[in-house]
C-alpha cells in the first residue's frame, strides 16, 4: 500500500523545459509546511526536457519523473501521474504557472474544511498581476448561442449571463481552468479521472461536470493567487480546433441526442462568422486556418 501524504502535485510537460523548470523552481522555493510530492509526466518531449528533469530529480525531495513513450495528451498524462500519486489530494498544475508565495497550505486548509468540495481552484493572475478569468459554466444551447454570436462579450450581458468561457471570477462556477485544480484523490477516481478520449482542451470542463454529478462542489478561491503565463494563449490553432471537438464530444456524452444537430449548426454559423471577421477582415492566418478546419469538420 502507498504511504499517504498530504498532496501530490502533478505536472505534464511537453517540449516546455524552460517554463517547466521555472514552475518547479518556484514550487520548491515557496512551498513549506505541508507534506507533498511532485510528479512530472513528460509526454515524449523532443526538446531535451527529459535530460533537464533527470538532472533536477536527485536534488529535490519527493520528486518523480514519469516518461511517456508517446504524446498521449493532457488528460491521459495527468491520469498517468495520478496513478503513481500517494497524496490524499491531487493538484493538477500547468507547467506554465509560477508561485510567488507559500499558497498551498492555505489551499489545502480550505479544501479540507468542507468534505463536499470536489474541485478547488485558487485565483490566477497574468505576469503583470492583472486578474485572469478562470471559471465558467457548463455548456447548454443558450450559452453556446450567446458565446458563438459574441452576445456574452457585450455589456451588460457579459455581467448578467453565465458564460461557458471564463469572463469574470465567480465564487461558484461550474468548472475551473485546469491550470490549478486540487481534487481529493478518492473523488478523482470515483469520477473516473480525466476522460482519455479528450486529447487536450475542455477536459477540465468535462471532469468537473462528472464530479458535480456526484454531488460535489467546484470552488474558486479569490483569496490566494498564482501566476498563469499561458492565460492568453487560447487563440492558437490547436486551442480553437480542439475546443470545438471537445465540446462536440461533451454534447454526445452528456446531453440529449436531439441537441447535437442544433449544436453543430450553431458552431457552424459561429465559426463562419469568426472566419470572416478574424480570418479575412483582420487577416489572421491562424484564425483562417483554424476556423476553416472547424467548418470542414462540421460540414
Amino acid at each position: 500500500m502507498k504511504n499517504k501524504i498530504d498532496l501530490s502535485v502533478i505536472i505534464v510537460n511537453y517540449n516546455t523545459k524552460e517554463i517547466t523548470l521555472a514552475c518547479l523552481t518556484s514550487l520548491y522555493q515557496f512551498t513549506s509546511g505541508i507534506d507533498y510530492e511532485v510528479i512530472v509526466v513528460d509526454n515524449a518531449s523532443s526538446d531535451s526536457s527529459v535530460e533537464m528533469l533527470s538532472k533536477f530529480e536527485p536534488g529535490h525531495k519527493n520528486f518523480k519523473l514519469i516518461r511517456s513513450t508517446a504524446n498521449i495528451g493532457f488528460g491521459p498524462a495527468n491520469n498517468l501521474g495520478a496513478r503513481e500519486a500517494k497524496g490524499e489530494y491531487l493538484l493538477f498544475l500547468n507547467s506554465d504557472t509560477l508561485f510567488v508565495e507559500n499558497n498551498l497550505p492555505h489551499c489545502l486548509a480550505e479544501i479540507k474544511k468542507d468534505k463536499n468540495i470536489g474541485v478547488y481552484s485558487c485565483n490566477l493572475t497574468n505576469k503583470d498581476g492583472s486578474h485572469q478569468p478562470s471559471g465558467g459554466y457548463f455548456p447548454n444551447l443558450a450559452r453556446l448561442f450567446v458565446w458563438q454570436f459574441f452576445i456574452d462579450d457585450v455589456p451588460p450581458f457579459s455581467h448578467l449571463l453565465n458564460s461557458i468561457h471564463p469572463h469574470a471570477s465567480r465564487k461558484k462556477p461550474d468548472w475551473v481552468t485546469g491550470a490549478f485544480m486540487i481534487i481529493p484523490a478518492k473523488t478523482f477516481w470515483r469520477a473516473g479521472g480525466f476522460d482519455e478520449r479528450i486529447f487536450m482542451y475542455t477536459e477540465e470542463t468535462e471532469l468537473c461536470y462528472r464530479i458535480k454529478k456526484l454531488g460535489q462542489k467546484v470552488i474558486h478561491d479569490s483569496h490566494t493567487s498564482i501566476i498563469h503565463l499561458g492565460g492568453a494563449s487560447g487563440g492558437s490553432y490547436l486551442a480553437l480546433t480542439k475546443e470545438v471537438e471537445g465540446l462536440l464530444y461533451f454534447w454526445q456524452k452528456h446531453q440529449p441526442v436531439w441537441q447535437l444537430p442544433l449544436v453543430k449548426l450553431i458552431f457552424f454559423a459561429g465559426s463562419l462568422l469568426r472566419y470572416v471577421i478574424f480570418g479575412i477582415i483582420k487577416a489572421n492566418a491562424t484564425a483562417r486556418q483554424a476556423y476553416g478546419q472547424i467548418l470542414r469538420l462540421l460540414a
